[in-house]
């Protein structure tokens, strides 16, 4: 009787449909895990700058590396905004408030985001990520490039993706 009790739950349990709220959640989380942040300050206000590495959180394999960057507040003018991502120029696209990459964000109608993308290379290890604009110095973060199963683990199970 427990057997089929234990496995009448289990069934159930796994009908139980996936709580987009709760994913969303935990995407924004992941994010934050690959994420990091530069203070700059001007002559008159200062502002952080974050960027989001986004491959590791991705569903499927992308073909390029894929960069989130976000100032705060945003009422800072960025102009000829560039980044450049192992020394090569990178794609820079602002993103609007319905994006598909939101998802992965902490949002705040404060903030202003750009998409940083360039066409990956294999076996490059680590990614050195240069921006540079007309309104402050270049700053550089560094990023390390590890297999998808070294990031994430199973949901509930203490094992890593294959």
């Amino acid at each position: 009787m427990r057997c089929v009790v234990l496995i009448l739950t289990l069934f159930l349990s796994a009908c139980v449909p996936e709580n987009p709220q709760l994913r969303d959640l935990n995407l924004k989380t992941q994010t934050l895990m690959f994420s990091k942040k530069q203070k700059i300050a001007l002559a008159d206000t200062s502002f952080v700058a974050i960027l989001s590495y986004l491959n590791p959180i991705l569903d499927a394999k992308s073909p390029e590396d894929i960069f989130i960057l976000s100032f705060t507040p945003d009422d800072v003018k960025i102009s000829k905004l560039q980044v450049f991502i192992n020394e090569k120029e990178a794609r820079i696209k602002a993103l609007d408030r319905q994006n598909e990459w939101t998802k992965y964000l902490i949002t705040n109608a404060y903030t202003q985001h750009f998409e940083v993308a360039l066409e990956g290379v294999e076996g490059e290890g680590e990614l050195r990520v240069r921006v540079c604009s007309a309104e402050f110095a270049c700053f550089e973060l560094n990023f390390q490039k590890y297999p998808k199963s070294l990031y994430y683990r199973s949901e509930g199970v203490d094992t890593q993706y294959n």
